[in-house]
């Protein structure tokens, strides 16, 4: 169970991606030090109005004198200055001293909105299994905010889920990149590429049979197609180790579509996935 200093925390290079950039809230990043007399009193101010929100948002305070490279990276010439995140990505910068009046502004203006609530009783719904009272809320939010990430995300997984593709990239060509939430849609437009591909069942067992009996371009073209099906069905790794093989086989393949749907699988299993970078390292290599 979260308390309230877990959302009012000192925070360094170490743990700074974990608590700031991967935050569910939005992150207040303090920058301060000790000597710093307009830092001294608006810290118990900005503190307290933090925890008011019960957790909505979230401070972390970093000193700059204990902190350097933060410091540098966020090119802080004066303090204090607070850079504010959400969704991963750094969306506002105030400095100086800040009278109490304008703090809570601030940080209300950062609470989640009707629209973002309806989409995170969406989730609660979607986990519970009802899907149909989930797609109805993901709805009822983007009437009111078309681009709400959270529910354009929402309602796509529901949509791929159910097999119904036409909609889904609509919504999430519009999902602003990085983030969990631009990690998710990424891979939710992944599997739905391989889904466009691979219409209806994937019978896997033919395509590797046909790439077993098939020779030069041939069989690369068919370990090409067995490399969709196995990544349609959620195989990865078996399906990039079909695809690199394929690319391996016909230079036309290597630099077009086998490469494409190898980019495709990277993106359904995350940059930081092993196999990604181990697969991505072997088709550099290839191109090279």
């Amino acid at each position: 169970m979260s308390t309230a200093e877990d959302f009012v925390f000192d925070c360094g290079v170490k743990d700074f991606e974990a608590r700031v950039v991967k935050s569910e809230v939005p992150v207040l990043v303090d920058f301060w030090a000790p000597w710093c007399q307009p830092c001294m009193q608006m810290k118990p101010i900005l503190e307290k109005l933090v925890r008011e929100r019960g957790g909505k948002v979230a401070l972390a305070k970093v000193n700059v004198d204990a902190e350097p490279r933060l410091a540098a990276a966020f090119q802080i010439s004066s303090i204090p200055d607070i850079v504010i995140f959400r969704d991963g990505r750094p969306i506002d910068r105030v400095q100086g001293m800040i009278p109490e009046k304008a703090l809570a502004q601030l940080l209300d203006g950062l609470l989640p909105s009707k629209e973002e609530n309806m989409a995170e009783m969406a989730l609660a719904r979607e986990q519970d299994g009802d899907l149909a009272g989930a797609e109805t809320l993901y709805r009822e939010a983007l009437k009111g905010e078309e681009f709400l990430d959270q529910a354009r995300v929402g309602l796509a997984r529901i949509l791929l889920a159910r097999g119904e593709k036409a909609e889904v990239m609509t919504l999430l060509d519009n999902v602003t990149g990085g983030g969990p939430l631009g990690d998710e849609a990424l891979a939710l437009k992944a599997r739905a590429w391989f889904a466009e591909k691979v219409p209806g069942p994937a019978d896997i067992e033919v395509a590797r049979a046909k790439a077993a009996s098939a020779t030069g371009k041939e069989k690369a073209r068919a370990r090409y197609e067995l490399g969709c099906r196995l990544a349609a069905a959620g195989e990865y790794e078996l399906a990039l180790e079909e695809l690199i093989e394929a690319a391996e086989g016909d230079q036309a393949l290597l630099t077009g579509p086998a490469r494409e749907a190898m980019i495709q699988v990277f993106h359904a299993l995350g940059d930081a996935h092993p196999v990604t970078q181990d697969y991505r390292s072997r088709l550099m290599m290839l191109l090279c």
